[in-house]
């Protein structure tokens, strides 16, 4: 099936799409690896009037050690906890449990905020 029509909106800031989330409220979905939301769009169970592209927002996207914790970005590729080498010396059952989270086509997309938010 063919998802309905919606608007599209790329912004370029984490502040830019947190005014358009605040102004577009419910009618809106964010996408970001999309691995849910665009299923659910071909099958009609999400219907958004507007989808938010986050995939511009580099900012959310890191892995990094802060304060003794480890911070993992939302927009962050369950790929990039594969190859990190902070994870992988510091983290290594984060790394062994990456490595089979669905495939690795999968894995190249999927992003860490967008598992933990589904």
């Amino acid at each position: 099936m063919i998802p309905g029509s919606f608007n599209y909106h790329a912004p370029s800031s984490l502040d830019e799409a947190i005014k358009l989330l605040d102004d577009l409220g419910d009618d809106a979905k964010i996408l970001a690896g999309g691995h849910s939301l665009i299923p659910m769009m071909k099958l009609r169970l999400a219907e958004p009037t507007h989808l938010v592209d986050i995939n511009g927002l580099s900012d959310l996207n890191y892995i990094k050690e802060q304060n003794g914790y480890l911070c993992i970005g939302a927009m962050t590729r369950e790929s990039d906890l594969e190859t990190s080498d902070l994870v992988a010396e510091k983290y290594p059952i984060l790394k062994d449990t990456s490595e089979v989270i669905a495939d690795p086509l999968v894995r190249n997309l999927a992003t860490v905020g967008g598992n933990l938010a589904h």
